[in-house]
């Protein structure tokens, strides 16, 4: 991609999946949806549909994990309808109500809820207006109460797919920093939004960022971004749903960071008991690479920045305030060891923002 234009091809693609001509059908395919049998629906539908007009999609987790698999369906001019507890029999009695206006009614009677917009925060979409007798998906009891934002994206877009992204906003919020807005903006916007660190100590975010610039401003050279997504407390896969289900939108954060910071170079620290979330951040990297997204003069502009991946083996630090340093140690030195609480911090590289 060699300029901001090159972004509307593809999401001209994109949308004609998400919101085109064509009835589509879409499978909750995270780490709790492949557990339930989501992956068995996936190859049903594959193999059913394949010779007809309906769009098979792969989507993350929409966040109602107890009812996996979660199947949802759209025909254009109607709502999407939203199916849980989805098994073999239920998933061809579904796909059989995308033949036709009418088999899409009765269909209707067997979903949970319906979705009649969507508002992605950076774009919003109206599907239809229909089935006054289904409850919107935000009344029911699991979802009254929530509201998504981080998540936004999360179970109606394909994770894989950056077209999809890209459709819905994505990148959006990049071109305009990259095009119209200095650096010390950026940092004078977040401070506006109120953003904090969610640690316990609620640090605010832009005075991180305004010291890491400020650090590499006093000493020109490198400077690295770090993204602390270990989550090693025990039984919490919150980061692990985030890049599973929306990895570009972690890929466009840290390149909107590091353009205010001045970073050239990005690492998000994942745990390899993640495999799914590690292939598929992965594939986004190498896709907003190829598309022009990362790398030297990212979108035609002089900025330029890159993101590896290291993954670690999980633990528990009981001292938050260890966590930052551990990552950074493991970074530069390898896979973790055991080591004593008390032994000094000794920081041997460049100036560094772990979040």
């Amino acid at each position: 991609m060699k300029n901001v234009s090159d972004l509307g091809f593809l999401a001209q693609t994109g949308l004609a999946r998400i919101h085109g001509d064509k009835p589509w059908i879409s499978v909750g395919m995270g780490t709790c949806g492949i557990g339930s049998g989501a992956d068995k629906v996936w190859e049903i539908l594959n193999q059913t549909a394949k010779t007809s007009e309906i769009l098979v999609r792969r989507v993350g987790c929409f966040g109602f994990c107890a009812a996996e698999p979660v199947v949802m369906t759209w025909m254009p001019g109607k709502p999407v309808l939203f199916f849980t507890d989805v098994d073999e029999q239920k998933t061809r009695r579904i796909l059989g109500g995308l033949e036709n206006s009418s088999s899409y009614d009765k269909i209707a009677k067997l979903a949970e809820a319906k979705i009649e917009e969507w508002d992605f925060r950076t774009s919003k979409i109206e599907f239809g207006h229909e089935y006054a007798q289904l409850p919107a998906w935000k009344d029911l009891n699991f979802f009254k109460g929530q509201e998504k934002i981080v998540l936004r994206d999360a179970g109606l877009i394909d994770p894989e797919s950056i077209e999809d992204y890209i459709a819905v906003g994505g990148y959006g919020s990049l071109v305009r920093a990259l095009t119209s807005m200095p650096p010390e903006s950026i940092i004078e916007e977040v401070r506006k939004s109120g953003l904090r660190g969610r640690g316990g100590a609620g640090f605010p975010t832009w005075k991180k960022w305004s010291i890491m610039r400020q650090s590499l401003l006093d000493n020109p050279g490198e400077g690295y971004i770090i993204c602390n997504a270990d989550e090693g407390d025990p039984g919490a896969y919150m980061n692990r749903n985030e890049i599973e289900s929306d990895p570009h939108m972690l890929v466009e954060g840290m390149i909107l960071g590091a353009y205010a910071m001045g970073a050239t170079r990005g690492v998000v620290y994942v745990r390899a008991e993640y495999p799914l979330a590690v292939y598929r951040l992965t594939k986004a990297i190498e896709d907003a690479r190829e598309h022009g997204l990362l790398g030297l003069n990212i979108l035609g502009t002089k900025f330029s920045f890159d993101i590896d991946i290291v993954t670690g083996a999980g633990n528990y630090a009981a001292i938050a305030a260890r966590q930052s340093w551990r990552r950074i140690h493991h970074l530069q030195c390898g896979r973790r060891r055991p080591r004593s609480l008390h032994e000094p911090q000794r920081n041997r590289i460049r100036p560094t923002h772990a979040h």
